[in-house]
């Protein structure tokens, strides 16, 4: 394991995770009217967690953004965003983006090769990178660096800490599908309803005013393996999907949206019994 300041910490590389740059003079300002957090509150020492929404007010993508304030992984010259996102959707999301970007002064780089990310128990002090903490997952901290580090962690261990800590985090496959409070961000302050309008606004807003969800989000376990995508079932009744999983032992534990009229009943994936946590 790696050591920082005479001591050891445990260190997991994001290998599934990219970084997508919004480079520009307005770069905060074009970000803001795309997300559902609040980018002017960002800062080299705020991150914040987050959604890119279409104008169905959909989620394309969740991300992780910090302001390069101090240019530690970006060009000197411009304000410069980083947004850490699954590496599947980075492509994708510059391309999404790109066709509002024309209108602002801003470039969008996939900085996927340049910038390794990388999971800590503990914060790192070193000046080669960027650490990154928000404020839902407030006991473990990211580093971003251009340099790897030796990391030995098990992936699986840290996207059970993100799957319990409520944060999802979409493939390309995922873009599209969900509105933000399926995937439980109207419970966990990552949708600012005191922000002005982005893409998608009025519909979430309408959502968390006036209407009612027929699903939730939830994390549950299984015996056995499942992905992705995989449906749930209460009876021979699809009910609902899972969003993010990851292995422990014999064991999957899953985020999940899942209908509000089952939540009571037995529920089956893969024909095994799936059990929600309260």
């Amino acid at each position: 394991m790696p050591k920082f300041d005479d001591h050891f910490m445990t260190v997991t590389a994001l290998t599934d995770q990219g970084i997508l740059e919004i480079r520009g003079r307005d770069a905060v300002k074009f970000l803001q009217g795309y997300c559902t957090c609040d980018s002017l509150k960002l800062t080299e020492n705020q991150a914040l967690y987050g959604a890119i929404t279409n104008i169905q007010g959909r989620v394309e993508t969740t991300f992780v953004a910090i302001l390069d304030t101090a240019h530690v992984l970006t060009p000197l010259d411009e304000p410069s965003i980083l947004l850490r996102m699954s590496r599947t959707c980075v492509p994708y999301i510059q391309e999404f983006l790109a066709k509002y970007a024309v209108f602002s002064k801003v470039t969008l780089i996939d900085r996927s090769q340049d910038i390794d990310c990388f999971g800590c128990d503990e914060t790192v002090t070193t000046p080669s990178g960027l650490v990154v903490s928000i404020a839902q997952r407030p006991t473990a901290y990211e580093f971003w660096s251009r340099a790897p580090l030796p990391a030995s962690a098990d992936l699986d261990l840290w996207k059970r800490q993100e799957i319990r800590a409520g944060l999802t985090w979409l493939d390309r496959l995922q873009s599209g599908k969900y509105q933000p409070f399926e995937l439980g961000m109207g419970d966990n302050a990552s949708i600012d309803f005191q922000k002005g309008c982005y893409l998608g606004q009025e519909i979430i807003a309408r959502v968390h005013y006036r209407g009612k969800t027929k699903t939730v989000f939830r994390v549950g376990s299984l015996e056995g393996a499942c992905r992705p995508g995989d449906p749930i079932y209460a009876g021979s009744k699809p009910c609902g999907e899972v969003i993010n999983s990851a292995a422990e032992g014999a064991t999957t534990v899953c985020s999940v949206i899942i209908q509000t009229d089952v939540l009571t009943q037995p529920l089956t994936l893969h024909s095994k019994p799936f059990v929600l946590q309260s």
